[in-house]
């Protein structure tokens, strides 16, 4: 690929918004929404959106309870007859959605499938009149947003033609494609500023206050409650103000990761280059889909260097770190003489389901 070409760079990535195609008073309204947990209101440390810790899990899974039955409230105020609720997390919890799924509110269900699917980009059909998103977080490259980042701990920077982008830009990015409107967020105070910049027409309850990447300071329940419910509500009632992001290409995606070996395994990703310092991997794409989509492929090449890292450094922790290791080695050499683990029996495993982020 060639070196970066300036000219790839829009002067400015927001070219003037559509107004949103509004449901047809004829029929009745139908919106997805969408969850994550770092922005949930009661939540303020890391440790309560991690199936691996328990104790501190369960009482992020109830303050995300409560915060979506807030905003289905807010939406069946509205006059919303549907609700589809995907789970945009991904805790590590294999069994249930993050949500309690039995506590939510009528008339909203959990979107379940049989096999992965992307929840910017498959989430959603012409059926749906808009988006609601709860429990959102700022941005990779924010310093101050609680527990910020853009789609994974590896990338400390994702910018789209030089604009930094967080995942709620994504989702609003690859609704944009099938018409449909974000109109309404939840989360720290820290993403109401990006928002207010990017798309200050979607309609946003502010629940916590971001002291830093690792603390929040929460409202209370009650509080949190009620302006999510209001912000809900005022969306749908607003639904005709809503707009569609035209963030036109042709698009250059740069992703800067933690360390040069994260970016170098990045950079093999077929059309991927190094950028103008180490740690920096860049690409071109025609269309926003297939660049979000190759940039999950940059992401999943750093993945392994990083948790490979944390292994070593846990392992060098251990009283018995260097038994360890010597372990670990010999455990690849035996793989490599005995071959592979032959896979699992068809049919023996029990059939999972799918909520979204896994």
């Amino acid at each position: 690929m060639r070196p970066f070409v300036a000219a790839l760079v829009a002067v400015s990535i927001f070219a003037p918004a559509l107004g949103a195609q509004a449901a047809s008073p004829s029929r009745p309204l139908k919106v997805m929404l969408l969850y994550d947990m770092e922005g949930v209101s009661g939540i303020h440390e890391w440790r309560m959106t991690s199936a691996r810790h328990p104790d501190q899990y369960a009482e992020g899974r109830k303050s995300l309870t409560a915060d979506v039955n807030a905003a289905i409230a807010g939406l069946k105020a509205a006059g919303v007859a549907e609700i589809l609720v995907v789970d945009g997390h991904g805790s590590g919890n294999y069994d249930s959605p993050d949500v309690y799924e039995e506590q939510l509110l009528a008339p909203a269900r959990m979107v379940s499938r049989d096999t992965p699917f992307d929840i910017y980009m498959d989430s959603y059909d012409h059926s749906i009149d808009a988006i609601v998103a709860i429990g959102m977080h700022a941005g990779a490259g924010n310093r101050v947003g609680f527990l910020s980042h853009t789609y994974t701990l590896e990338d400390i920077d994702y910018r789209v033609n030089g604009t930094p982008f967080n995942e709620s830009m994504i989702l609003a990015a690859g609704a944009a494609r099938l018409r449909i409107p974000l109109i309404m967020e939840s989360g720290d105070d820290q993403l109401a500023l990006e928002l207010k910049r990017t798309m200050p027409w979607v309609r946003y309850a502010t629940t916590k206050h971001a002291v830093d990447r690792a603390k929040a300071e929460p409202l209370p329940r009650e509080e949190a409650s009620r302006r999510i419910e209001a912000a809900a509500r005022e969306a749908v009632l607003k639904l005709a103000d809503a707009k569609i992001p035209e963030w036109g290409g042709p698009y250059r995606f740069q992703l800067t990761f933690q360390d040069e070996l994260q970016a170098r395994n990045a950079s093999y990703v077929k059309g991927a280059e190094l950028g103008w310092f180490p740690t920096m991997v860049q690409f071109n794409a025609l269309d926003f889909e297939d660049g979000y989509r190759r940039s999950l492929l940059l992401i999943r090449m750093a993945g392994p260097v990083s948790a490979s890292d944390a292994a070593n450094a846990v392992i060098d922790r251990q009283p018995n770190g260097q038994a360890l290791a010597v372990e670990v080695l010999d455990w690849e050499f035996d793989r490599w003489l005995t071959g592979p683990t032959p896979p699992a029996v068809a049919g023996s495993a029990p059939k999972r389901r799918y909520w979204g982020a896994r």
